[in-house]
């Protein structure tokens, strides 16, 4: 899986040069939903992430991403039932 590791290219989203390694595990743990676009003439991108990934795998990688807002309301109604939960206050109101 890292045969392609050490390459680098320009990065349009970060502005500067990353390792290949960076850009299979860019989104914990999973490959950027640029992956594509940007390898693309460099090594056949598309044969590895079929080999390397399943069908359902190469969908979730290229699936839009939750918006940050969400993830942000997420995360506080998560530490709220955390901190209520150390307290002892019911979710029940």
């Amino acid at each position: 899986m890292n045969k392609y590791d050490t390459k680098t290219i320009y990065c349009r989203k970060l502005g500067h040069f990353i390792p290949f390694l960076y850009c299979r595990r860019a989104r914990d743990g999973d490959p950027c939903s640029h992956i594509l676009d940007c390898w693309f003439g460099t090594f056949p991108i598309a044969d590895y992430l079929k080999e390397h990934y399943s069908e359902n795998e190469i969908q979730q990688i290229f699936s839009p991403p939750v918006p940050k807002l969400m993830t942000i309301i997420a995360i506080a109604e998560k530490a709220g039932k955390t901190v209520r939960g150390k307290r002892g206050i019911d979710d029940g109101i």
